[in-house]
């Protein structure tokens, strides 16, 4: 080949190193991002004038109360979540997660030990301040589910961003005694920072709360829960689906159910650290649409005969809550 024709002008060279550096960097920050880590957001994080009295600081906060850290396991995708609490990848090995010894919080206040027992009075909120579920819309069914699925966008940013936390998602749990609930969750503010994220979560064995990997979110985009059994009459093992649409991108907890899912919830609103309406999602109201409950032959139930729940009571905040339903729908006003 001739000399002439290797030449690079400085203009290619220096196009050259642009690309070449620019390729590194944006090489390093894609696996910057794929092993970004999200932590449960702490107690401390709240503004001092809505911290739960009687909670430990370093106790975070989860679609299911307070708890220690050291009772909040993640599981990654391609694991799976057994029913004694151990957590096997893909290859088959096993690990077992940290035994909690450690009282976690619900979020009506009582103290439960990791055995399941009430030991103390619910804690007192500072008021007016809520930490809890607000509304919902729920029913028990006869039979046992297979699936559930619900889709809805997320809400605009709470105009008040005062370290609060925001939690809508779809569920379900057992009867006539709960174990558990699976639950694919939108979180405004769940985890450090204040942005909405999606995670699926499954709690409490033996006082432990387990979540897959969170996944960032933004405004308006579309969601999409998905809670179903692995195969059709077939359900010790189930898939918490929560999947992005808009952005294509979804976070899946495989995982025990820990018995017959038959309490179905179509869509719940649940905070922590709030003092004041602003610091609920702007955009009321929120719908989950296309709600489809299916047996565990999947099939299609035809009945859900939903009925509105008002757990907050007459707590303040008062902002107005109101909960409408279709046999596929669910309405959450605020």
């Amino acid at each position: 080949m001739k000399p002439s024709t290797q030449r690079i002008s400085w203009k290619g060279a220096c196009a050259l190193v642009v690309m070449a550096v620019f390729g590194a960097c944006g090489a390093a920050l894609a696996a910057d991002n794929a092993a970004q880590t999200f932590t449960p957001k702490a107690v401390s994080e709240f503004e001092a004038s809505v911290r739960p009295q009687g909670v430990p600081t370093d106790y975070v906060v989860t679609p299911n109360g307070f708890f220690s850290p050291s009772c909040v396991q993640r599981v990654e995708e391609g694991e799976t979540l057994q029913a004694d609490g151990s957590i096997q990848a893909a290859n088959g090995l096993v690990r077992k997660a940290a035994l909690c010894t450690q009282p976690h919080y619900r979020f009506d206040g009582s103290r439960v030990e990791p055995n399941g027992s009430f030991s103390m009075p619910p804690i007192q909120a500072r008021q007016p301040t809520i930490n809890g579920w607000v509304e919902d819309a729920n029913y028990s069914s006869s039979v046992n589910i297979g699936k559930l699925v619900a889709t809805w966008k997320v809400p605009s940013t709470p105009t008040n961003r005062s370290g609060q936390t925001d939690y809508f998602f779809p569920g379900l749990e057992q009867l006539p005694t709960v174990q558990s609930i699976l639950q694919p969750v939108l979180g405004y503010g769940a985890f450090s920072g204040t942005v909405w994220t999606l995670s699926s979560w499954n709690c409490c064995v033996s006082g432990t709360t387990y979540y897959s990997g969170p996944i960032n979110v933004s405004v308006g985009d579309t969601i999409l829960g998905t809670t179903q059994c692995q195969a059709a009459n077939s359900c010790s093992t189930w898939k918490v689906i929560s999947k992005d649409v808009t952005k294509d991108t979804s976070t899946t907890l495989t995982t025990s159910p820990y018995g017959n899912l038959r309490w179905v919830f179509g869509g719940v609103m649940e905070v922590y650290g709030v003092s004041s309406c602003s610091q609920l999602p702007a955009s009321s109201p929120l719908t989950y649409s296309s709600i489809a409950v299916y047996n565990t032959a999947f099939t299609k139930i035809s009945s859900t005969p939903w009925g509105a729940d008002y757990p907050v009571g007459s707590t303040s905040p008062q902002c107005r809550y109101n909960v409408s339903t279709t046999s596929s729908s669910v309405t959450l006003r605020y």
